[in-house]
């Protein structure tokens, strides 16, 4: 028995951008203050993300602030729907 899916597939966000607007976006990203983080990600993931960024020949780092940033704003644009109770390790 398959276990069903309880996420919606990721919708990439810069699906409907051109070549020339990704690279915009990338760019701005860059021009921002920055605070270092540290962040766990899957293999798989940073993998991919290392070889898109090469293919569009940006940074892998700028992308992904890029595809944080433009899912941070699609979400900013969506009112949420309810307030959940956030687990134990997300609370500050």
């Amino acid at each position: 028995m398959k276990a069903k899916p309880t996420r919606k597939p990721f919708s990439d966000p810069f699906d409907d951008l051109s070549d020339e607007a990704f690279e915009r976006e990338v760019l701005e990203a860059l021009d921002q203050a920055t605070t270092k983080i540290s962040l766990r990600v899957p293999n798989d993931l940073l993998g991919r993300t290392k070889q898109v960024a090469e293919n569009r020949g940006v940074p892998y780092q700028s992308l992904m602030k890029a595809l944080i940033d433009q899912g941070v704003r699609r979400l900013e644009r969506v009112p949420a729907r309810s307030k959940r109770v956030q687990p134990n390790s997300l609370r500050k």
